[in-house]
């Protein structure tokens, strides 16, 4: 007897749905259909076969019939009678058409039920029956005898599966063998989501569907599956996230091997190392279902992969597919112009949001902002002020603004903690240099509630904050810095290494300026580091970034085509304040320079189609394109030609980046001098230059002008195919997090804005050196050196090495003498650092500080001279 199997294979549900569809099908096709329990479940089964009736089998001891449909097709001939003989016959055994027709259509297919009450053979006899199906018309083919078998199918642990994480985030659902498994088990407080539907096989063939019947408002686990408490799958590991206006990295582990990136949204493998920069973007299909299924729960909310996505899986959506793009047509023939009309339909861009840093900046201006999905652009919602930064014994409500910040850390955060890899704790968010201390805590507490979204039902308490730790991982140009150290190979020594990060990014660029030196004894002791990052204050140049330049170049070009304003096709302002519209040649008060749905997606439009000129600079491979479709104010497309000079587009972003860099290179200059390095500021200086906008071969050209040659530039090169898995510009950044986390590196903030002093400054002793002054020796402190037992002090000093124990007349070491007089034999010496490279000495009592009328020598440890 043939058997049939079921199967949870996405391709064979795909495959069984087309079937049982009955599109195309005619004679001779019948139809099955009945409802039997599988996990617990109520679910319909249809199997759709030619010359073959399938029965279920009975349950033992719980039934004497199943209730089975039997759907031919007639193709709208009236049908007589299912007889159940050799001959129709008054006598013969026959079931009459039911004309509900819940199987399948009533114009095409003629019903058939078999139940208990009606059928004239008893349930175990039908299988050596021979019925028939006599009538006018096509039905009349049925005559010959239809074989009737019992379908036989198990449900086993294969077809069982948690798809909430596919239904949800479009991830690999949770197989049944970790369900079953008592050691894996599924996490108690966690949302199950079962097969909605599963294919029907026979010998391999799809034949059918069963699909679940009716929907539960919270579905019951299976009891085949075995819970699992949570905590016991708790990592001790970091979560590095670096937030940025068109890009977020995630970076997870690390303690003991090479930390993980995580692609969300992705589909596929990684080609390019930038594929793990996850597009920070969200895309909303149906933006009324997605709000809904946010405010219905708070944990783990179903908010479905099909109606909103995010990350890659949002600029998929948002971009025309691959095929339809400019570089296509250039790949299949380099001698084909590109497409007339390029980017991605706007419509497709209104329903994207782009930039999700940028919201709470809008926000703070009180610049309206409106999100729609692409099907139903009538509907929309206006974001608002995010909840608070406070998550007290209230919890989380379901009136609370809702937040597209929230929304994609929830999203993050589900690609995070998955079955497969276990529950993160520890998250460590940096985020622009630049951001105000109240910004920084308002996104920082949307990423803790977004995180917290993710997490099994129970496993944090609102109140309960020791649990769950998401911090502030200090200014993002600071965690890049930590791991460019590593990436150039720059090793600091026994010697500090002075060095500048340089994050230029999509929303600005970042300056901040330090020393790298090995911990002191207290560091080490104290907080276990081996290296220090003494820096000073960062520095934000907040115009200076990628998407803003773009931004303001869209704008640019809006202004000189009349043809936008007749159209009325508007643009939304640069993000900023009013004078960055003026500078783009804006009228902030022009009704078509409001923000609103489609002003943001032609700006986005625009963007996309001028960034050949910030990235490509006047690379004629990169072609700009001739038309943009753009949608006017109504939010019809419409047509815009350009008339684009790329000269002098790239002439402007030149000058542009030029400003830039002089204002670059100006906060350099001012930290060196605070650093305060003698004789040359720029010795030995280390340049780290990250972020998108530093691949930009004009910047770092105009960045690197009049940089003197002791200084040391280092600039990322874009890994190549055969290695995805290297740091780039824009990942250093989450892997440098990570890595002030997980190692022993610690950065600190430059109390002194001195450089950090470098001597051995003290007497002889017993023919050694005894130093009163060591390297590292907080500035403008006295210290007493020893009795002045004549007039003339003899001050020894070298500059710091190794070396524990110095005679007090190796060559290394110097003198310098200062005369106080008579006067000052009896007193007591006393000595202080002022800057790296002067001391001064002085008299006083001993036990307590010098004379104020004292006089007072200075050293200077350079030259050797020693000046009153």
């Amino acid at each position: 007897m043939p058997l049939y199997e079921l199967s949870a294979d996405p391709p064979r549900l795909r495959e069984a749905e087309r079937v049982v569809s009955l599109e195309g099908r005619g004679y001779p096709t019948l139809v099955m259909q009945w409802q039997s329990r599988l996990f617990g479940q109520l679910w319909t089964t249809s199997v759709v076969l030619d010359y073959l009736i399938a029965l279920p089998p009975l349950t033992l001891g719980e039934a004497t019939f199943n209730d089975v449909r039997v759907a031919a097709f007639v193709g709208g001939a009236p049908t007589k009678f299912l007889y159940f003989g050799t001959e129709m016959s008054a006598s013969a055994p026959r079931i009459a058409p039911d004309m509900e027709n819940v199987a399948s259509p009533a114009s095409l297919y003629q019903e058939f039920r078999l139940e208990e009450r009606t059928c004239p053979i008893p349930y175990l006899k039908l299988i050596q029956a021979t019925p028939r199906i006599f009538g006018n018309g096509p039905q009349d083919y049925y005559s010959p005898p239809i074989k009737v078998e019992r379908y036989d199918a198990v449900a086993g642990i294969g077809l069982l599966e948690d798809r909430f994480p596919a239904l949800v985030a479009g991830l690999p659902p949770v197989a049944g063998d970790v369900l079953v498994d008592p050691a894996r088990g599924f996490w108690t407080g966690a949302r199950f989501v079962g097969p909605a539907a599963l294919a029907i096989l026979r010998q391999g063939v799809v034949v059918g569907l069963c699909q679940r019947s009716g929907k539960d408002a919270k579905e019951p686990l299976p009891p085949d599956i075995k819970k699992r408490d949570p905590k016991l799958d708790l990592s001790r590991q970091w979560v590095a996230v670096d937030l940025g206006a068109r890009s977020t990295v995630v970076a997870v582990g690390g303690e003991r091997g090479a930390p993980e990136l995580l692609r969300v949204g992705a589909a596929g493998a990684p080609q390019h190392a930038r594929d793990f920069e996850n597009p920070s973007e969200v895309f909303f299909e149906h933006v009324g279902r997605t709000l809904k299924a946010w405010r219905e729960r708070v944990v783990l909310p179903a908010s479905r992969w099909d109606d909103v996505r995010v990350a890659h899986a949002a600029r998929t959506a948002r971009l025309p597919p691959p095929e339809a793009r400019p570089e296509a047509a250039r790949d299949r023939d380099s001698s084909r112009p590109p497409p007339p009309v390029a980017g991605p339909d706007p419509r497709r861009a209104a329903a994207s949001l782009r930039e999700l840093p940028w919201v709470r900046e809008r926000i703070e201006r009180k610049a309206p902002l409106r999100l729609c999905g692409l099907p139903d652009p009538e509907t929309s919602e206006a974001l608002k002020k995010p909840a608070p930064p406070v998550i007290d014994e209230d919890g989380i409500g379901a009136n609370d603004p809702f937040d597209p910040l929230e929304l994609y850390a929830y999203y993050l955060a589900l690609h995070v903690n998955q079955r497969a890899r276990g529950l993160f704790m520890r998250w460590a968010v940096t985020m622009p240099t630049g951001w105000p201390a109240a910004r920084r805590e308002s996104a920082l507490c949307a990423f803790r509630r977004g995180i917290f979204r993710s997490l099994p039902a129970g496993l944090v308490p609102y109140e309960d904050v020791d649990h769950l730790r998401v911090l502030d991982a200090g200014p993002a140009a600071l965690c890049f810095a930590a791991h460019a150290f590593r990436v150039f190979g720059v090793s600091a020594g026994a010697q500090s290494t002075p060095f500048v990060a340089i994050d230029a990014g999509a929303s600005e660029t970042a300056v901040v300026a330090g020393v790298a030196r090995a911990a002191t004894a207290a560091e080490n002791g104290n907080l276990g580091h081996e290296r220090v990052l003494e820096h000073l204050p960062p520095v934000s140049v907040p115009w200076l970034g990628g998407e803003r330049l773009l931004g303001r170049l869209a704008c640019r070009v809006w202004v000189e085509h009349p043809a936008a304003r007749e159209l009325c096709i508007p643009i939304e302002p640069p993000a900023g304040d009013p004078a960055e519209a003026r500078g783009a040649g804006l009228d902030p008060e022009d009704p078509m320079v409001q923000p609103s749905v489609e002003a943001r997606s032609n700006a986005g439009v625009l963007r996309d189609a001028l960034r050949p000129v910030l990235e490509g600079g006047s690379n004629p491979s990169t072609r700009l394109p001739a038309v943009v479709r753009l949608l006017d104010a109504g939010g019809k497309p419409v047509d815009l030609v350009l008339t684009l000079d790329r000269q002098v587009l790239t002439e402007a972003v030149g000058a542009w980046l030029a400003e830039g860099a002089a204002a670059v290179r100006q906060a350099i200059g001012q930290a060196l001098a605070k650093l305060g390095k003698q004789p040359d500021p720029y010795e030995g200086l280390r340049i780290f230059v990250g972020g998108r906008l530093g691949m930009s071969a004009a910047f770092v050209e105009a960045l690197g002008r009049d940089l003197p040659s002791s200084a040391r530039l280092h600039r990322f090169v874009e890994p190549d195919r055969t290695n995805p898995g290297a740091p780039t510009a824009k990942t250093t950044t989450a892997l440098g997090a990570l890595l002030m986390r997980v190692e022993k590196v610690g950065a600190v903030p430059r109390s002194e804005e001195r450089d950090a002093f470098r001597h051995r400054v003290g007497r002889a002793r017993h023919g050694q050196l005894s130093a009163v002054l060591e390297p590292g020796v907080d500035y403008d402190a006295w210290r007493e050196l020893g009795a002045c037992s004549r007039p003339e002090v003899d001050v020894l000093f070298m500059v710091a090495d190794a070396d524990d124990e110095v005679a007090a007349d190796d060559p290394r070491v110097k003198k310098a003498s200062c005369s106080f007089g008579e006067d000052a034999v009896g007193k007591r010496v006393y000595l202080r650092a002022v800057s790296p490279v002067r001391v001064e000495v002085t008299v006083g009592p001993p036990g307590g500080d010098p004379d104020e009328d004292a006089p007072r020598w200075t050293v200077d440890l350079v030259t050797g001279t020693a000046q009153r």
